[in-house]
Parts: structure tokens; C-alpha cells; sequence
């Protein structure tokens, strides 16, 4: 019987995972700035995947958001498994804590065709998978031993995804480091690059 492991993970799950996350989005972004000029302050992946802001191109966008998360649900149930042995409450812990982040994921795309702009729903879930996906991490991380400054370093930008939801809104959006897209992206370059060392840390507990 085929079994998922971490080194596996890392190497094949993970990298297809974003590769299909980028390609949709890089897909999505060139119908969304067709005919006008790139600006990376616009590229809001909330727009991009809009059928309101962005009608011809949203779909490859909610598609790949999809079978993103359906592959980021295989790996949670990798690292979940992996690290049960060493510290049972932190894995149950951070597996259940993911799977609402990459529940939210799913539910982002899967949605995308009947949600309007910034409806609550949307703002809801997007949170709801930076913070879980970022918190889980963080949670298995320590689950699996891995460094503490990197344990730590993930707990803080949790932290910081929990600051934007309830803290004062910076999102001014007349420079790069006040946007809203350029904060999308570090997080899901953040994860991606987490994700990609929580599955080394796993792989060193095999």
C-alpha cells in the first residue's frame, strides 16, 4: 500500500502543491492586469479569485486555491502522524488547528463563484487560514522538536496574523508595505517555506 511520508512530502507533495497555487494565481493575475498596468499593491489574491473584480480570470485562481488545500490536507495528516509519538497533545493539537486553516483554504475556492467582494464570509475564512495554517505549523513544529528560534519566529507571526484581525487596520495601501497584497503573499510565502521544514523535521523522527 502506498504511504505518504515526510520526506515524500517534502520533496513532491509540497513543491506541487505551490507550483499549482502559482500557476493558477500567475493565471488569474494575467487576465486581471490585461490591458493595464501591473501594480503588485493590486494583485490581491481576494481580488484575483473575485468574480466581481476579476469575471474572466477567477476561476483558475479558485481552482488552484482548491487543490491546494486538498493537498495541504494530506500533508497535515502526515506531520500529525508523524509527530503523535513524540508529543500526542501538541500533534492533536496542531493537526486539529491546521485543518481549520486548510479548511478555510478549501473553503475560499470552493466559494469563490458565490461570494461578492469583501463579504464577511470571505474575510472570515481568510483569517481563518492564515491563523490556523500559521498556527498549526507553529504547534507541530514544536511537536516535532524542531529549533526553537524557528518554533518561536512562527508563533510570532501567528501573533501578528491574530494583530490584523483584531488591531487597527494599516492597510493604507499607497506603498508596497501597507498593502494588503503584500502581506497576502509573505503569508503564503511564509507558509510554504515553514511547511517546507516542518516536513524536515518530521522526516528527522522517521
Amino acid at each position: 500500500m502506498f504511504d505518504l511520508t515526510p520526506r515524500l512530502v517534502r520533496r513532491a507533495l509540497l513543491p506541487a502543491s505551490f507550483l499549482v497555487l502559482g500557476a493558477g494565481l500567475v493565471a488569474s493575475a494575467a487576465v486581471f492586469f490585461h490591458g493595464r498596468r501591473f501594480d503588485l499593491k493590486a494583485a490581491i489574491l481576494s481580488d484575483l479569485e473575485s468574480p466581481s473584480e476579476n469575471p474572466h480570470g477567477y476561476g483558475a485562481a479558485a481552482a488552484a486555491i482548491v487543490a491546494c488545500g486538498l493537498l495541504l490536507a494530506l500533508m497535515v495528516m502526515v506531520f500529525t502522524r508523524y509527530t503523535r509519538m513524540q508529543s500526542p497533545v501538541l500533534a492533536l493539537a496542531g493537526g486539529w488547528v491546521s485543518a481549520i486553516g486548510v479548511g478555510a483554504v478549501v473553503a475560499i475556492g470552493a466559494l469563490a463563484p458565490f461570494t461578492s467582494g469583501y463579504s464577511p464570509l470571505h474575510i472570515q475564512l481568510a483569517y481563518a487560514a492564515f491563523a490556523g495554517i500559521c498556527g498549526g505549523t507553529a504547534l507541530l513544529l514544536a511537536a516535532a522538536r524542531a529549533n526553537a528560534f524557528l518554533i518561536a519566529t512562527q508563533f510570532v507571526v501567528f501573533l501578528f496574523v491574530v494583530y490584523l484581525y483584531f488591531g487597527p487596520d494599516f492597510m493604507s495601501n499607497d506603498r508596497l508595505l501597507t498593502s494588503l497584497a503584500f502581506w497576502e503573499w509573505m503569508l503564503c510565502c511564509d507558509c510554504g517555506i515553514v511547511l517546507w521544514l516542518l516536513a524536515r523535521a518530521v522526516d528527522r523522527l522517521d
